[in-house]
């Protein structure tokens, strides 16, 4: 019966990844890969939260680019980290800090969880990100990747919370998301110069979800932070608005990858 529930959602995530990814058409070339954020996106200055790459890592990988990771685990969008018991390592903090060069680079950025872990209001959390939005703007970046935070209600660990949890997590993301999304319209007027790129993560976690034990098992490391599974998809979304390479190919190894996981898994259980 397992084995079933995990072979048909591995055929659906096949076919949403069809759906869902379309044929890019804009080529890209970066020698770097800057990145600022939380856990989502830290390979190692805090901690790793996953079982194998990050995002940014197969994002740089594709450009054949060099990455420089300044994100922190537990960081927020200002200038602490409370969650690692400090008072720097924040967006602000490693936008002041971090040195990389800016010719022909991408930056990402993708922070905000720990906002409202924290308490604080996502209007504060998108103002902070409007704040770094300018600052890099000023060290010269030209390329920037922002991403917004997936329905963090939705997340195994705060389902297990209990509904009110959940839902008023659910309530902090979603208006989160449209400051945000009003604070990337503004400074995209304001500098047209500049190639914005947004990265939809609460459309792509909303599709590939599913509350079942094998798909937590699957798509999450510890319930809260996506596993290799989760940031690849991340990644190979990113990649669709920055490459010339069509999707599809590179969502087929995927697939074969999510595929093989699936069966290694059932061999072993």
């Amino acid at each position: 019966m397992a084995g079933n529930i995990m072979k048909n959602g591995v055929n659906q995530l096949l076919l949403i990844l069809f759906l869902v990814f379309p044929l890019s058409t804009q080529a890209a070339s970066y020698k770097s890969v800057i990145a600022f954020g939380d856990s989502l996106t830290d390979n190692g200055n805090i901690r790793r939260f996953t079982d194998g790459a990050i995002w940014v890592e197969t994002l740089a990988s594709s450009f054949e680019a060099s990455l420089y990771d300044f994100a922190h685990s537990g960081a927020t969008t200002g200038y602490d980290n409370p969650a690692a018991g400090l008072n720097y390592s924040g967006l602000q903090w490693q936008l002041e800090n971090y040195s990389a060069p800016a010719d022909d680079a991408l930056f990402t950025l993708w922070i905000g969880a720990n906002d409202l872990e924290q308490g604080r209001s996502f209007e504060t959390a998108a103002e902070n990100i409007a704040t770094a939005l300018q600052s890099l703007y000023a060290d010269g970046a030209r390329d920037i990747l922002v991403g917004n935070l997936p329905n963090i209600g939705a997340t195994p660990r705060f389902i297990d919370y209990g509904l009110e949890t959940a839902t008023l997590a659910t309530q902090w993301t979603m208006g989160f998301n449209v400051q945000l999304a009003t604070v990337l319209s503004v400074f995209e007027q304001s500098y047209p110069d500049v190639n914005l790129y947004r990265l939809d993560v609460y459309e792509l976690f909303e599709n590939f979800t599913p509350q079942t034990s094998e798909w937590r098992e699957l798509f999450w490391t510890d319930g809260f932070h996506p596993s290799s599974v989760g940031h690849q998809l991340i990644a190979d979304t990113a990649l669709t608005h920055l490459e010339a390479v069509p999707a599809p190919a590179s969502i087929l190894l995927i697939g074969s990858g999510i595929i093989g996981l699936a069966l290694l898994r059932r061999k072993l259980a």
